[in-house]
């Protein structure tokens, strides 16, 4: 019997939805795209707190990274069977696997002893991070206003922790120590972003971190029951989600765009927190957040400010050499 009557569902790039999407401009497809990544990154460090207790976050953070393999394997295999072993921007590659492995071994480790609105809060830091190492390491060029606004959004925290009044945690040190890390990586991020597809992006990230948190988790490792498993794949599925979503919005548009988007993590995180672990959340906390993030954004804008300057230099050195007299 023929069934060629029964119509199959166009892929989803394909689709209306998809069509429709592509017709959108690229900043909202960028915001678009950094608003799933705040839903998915939050959903993931509240799966967390599920198999914290039976299992040390390094373990946790090696499942992590191969649900990942997992599902980015067959985009790694086709990419390198083109490539062969000549990787291009290995050294990129490298430092982002790097920051990004200290920064997901201290999430992991921190997250399950705070209230997760104020572990969001203190992960809204990572682009004030990225602003001073790119000062202190890449050596470029931060004037006042900008460090005023990392200044700024630093007290955001002091607000969030307000060190003298409660006790800080160790979990918030290590929080704190995160988020540099993932500052840091961002950097790296965005150089990739340029010229890597968004998938090899995510798939090599995980395939270097998967030796790290490995040897870190057999100094404490715990066979994982069937309900952990469970989790641990919910877990790494929504990391994995998070990370190609968060490729695509700094591919879609400049980070001035992109990460006020970001603070969307914070809503998400209260109702997650309220309605699943019954935490409350203080004025303090938003009061906090919304001062990290009204300074990062201010930072994103004169970023994207001096980029664009400086591409216009360019323009007119090129356009004053193209008409300078002939040799």
């Amino acid at each position: 019997m023929r069934t060629s009557w029964i119509r199959r569902p166009p892929p989803i790039g394909q689709s209306s939805i998809g069509r429709s999407f592509r017709r959108l401009s690229p900043p909202i497809q960028g915001a678009i795209w950094m608003v799933m990544a705040a839903t998915c990154f939050t959903a993931m460090l509240s799966t967390i707190r599920f198999v914290a207790q039976d299992l040390h976050p390094f373990e946790i953070a090696f499942f992590r990274y191969l649900v990942t393999m997992i599902w980015m394997a067959p985009t790694l295999i086709r990419f390198l069977r083109t490539t062969g072993l000549a990787v291009p921007h290995k050294g990129l590659y490298g430092m982002r696997a790097l920051f990004g492995g200290i920064s997901t071994l201290a999430w992991f480790y921190g997250v399950p002893f705070m209230p997760l609105s104020d572990a969001i809060a203190i992960n809204f830091t990572a682009p004030l991070w990225a602003t001073v190492f790119a000062a202190l390491i890449l050596h470029e060029i931060v004037r006042l206003r900008r460090w005023s606004a990392v200044i700024l959004g630093f007290a955001g925290v002091l607000i969030v922790l307000r060190p003298g009044f409660v006790e800080v945690s160790d979990a918030a040190l290590i929080l704190l120590l995160a988020s540099a890390a993932w500052g840091s990586q961002h950097i790296v991020l965005k150089m990739l972003s340029r010229t890597e597809p968004v998938n090899v992006i995510v798939a090599m990230h995980a395939i270097m971190l998967l030796p790290l948190t490995f040897i870190a988790s057999l100094f404490f490792w715990t066979t994982p029951t069937v309900d952990n498993l469970i989790w641990l794949a919910g877990m790494g599925t929504l990391g994995t989600l998070g990370h190609i979503f968060l490729t695509r919005a700094f591919a879609a548009a400049d980070a001035s765009i992109v990460l006020p988007f970001d603070f969307a993590k914070m809503p998400i995180a209260v109702l997650i927190g309220w309605f699943v672990f019954g935490e409350p959340t203080d004025v303090w906390t938003w009061v906090g957040a919304t001062v990290i993030v009204a300074s990062t954004g201010y930072i994103a804008r004169r970023e994207a400010q001096i980029a664009r300057l400086a591409a216009a230099e360019i323009g007119r050195t090129k356009g004053s050499v193209a008409t300078g007299p002939a040799s």
